[in-house]
């Protein structure tokens, strides 16, 4: 006796592949299909085809890293698929007590260190004191502020806006720096230029600690 006939055909799955124009005249209620021609999954609701929601954001890659003087991401990590990223990146340690961590945007597996990097962050100290402005404009790397020698380190939670595009990259964020202090701000690229990867790193010894990449998807 046939499996459905057991079950009833009402109560398996039955996944299919089709385009927009050519999905099944007559669908039963649950009926998944995969759309070739717009990568997208569809099921039937009983009256109409509704497309599954894609998650907001895509794992794309991690890592962890030990002693190093800088980290990149693999090339391609910025792509044609997503416009925008999120990046998390999780110092805890550090051998230089002060040195400052540096982002550069990277083409190809070479940094790009033309003077086209502005950064500004405010810093708000644990203690409650004023706030702290740091700020370069025209460098060849992007200041995201300073490291020190014992843990926690820095968290920093940032924004990829438009790397691989041809056009100004920016990044939006903030997180906690050394001593617990808060802080916030951004970057730019003062160019028009499209990126597969960057860099962090100190200004002087070693890092370690680890990051992740997710890509926003477009729709």
């Amino acid at each position: 006796m046939p499996f459905s006939s057991v079950l009833g055909a009402s109560t398996l799955t039955k996944p299919g592949v089709a385009t927009s124009a050519t999905r099944p005249a007559n669908p039963f209620n649950g009926q998944v299909l995969y759309e070739t021609d717009t990568a997208k999954i569809v099921s039937w609701n009983g009256s109409a085809w509704v497309y599954t929601a894609a998650s907001g954001l895509v794992f794309l890659t991690s890592a962890t890293f030990t002693t190093e003087p800088s980290v990149s991401f693999l090339a391609d990590t910025f792509s044609a698929t997503y416009d925008n990223y999120k990046v998390i990146l999780n110092i805890t340690a550090a051998s230089v007590d002060g040195s400052q961590l540096y982002l550069r945007y990277r083409v190809a597996g070479a940094d790009n260190t033309t003077s086209n990097y502005n950064s500004g962050f405010a810093r708000a100290p644990f203690s409650g004191g004023a706030l702290v402005n740091d700020a370069s404009a025209s460098a060849t790397s992007a200041n995201l502020g300073a490291l020190a020698a014992t843990a926690p380190i820095s968290i920093m939670v940032m924004d990829v806006i438009h790397p691989f595009l041809s056009v100004v990259t920016k990044t939006v964020g903030g997180g906690l720096s050394y001593q617990a202090q808060s802080f916030s701000g951004g970057t730019n690229f003062a160019a028009t230029t499209s990126f597969d990867a960057m860099t962090f790193f100190p200004s002087s010894g070693t890092f370690s600690g680890s990051y992740k990449v997710y890509g926003y998807a477009n729709s």
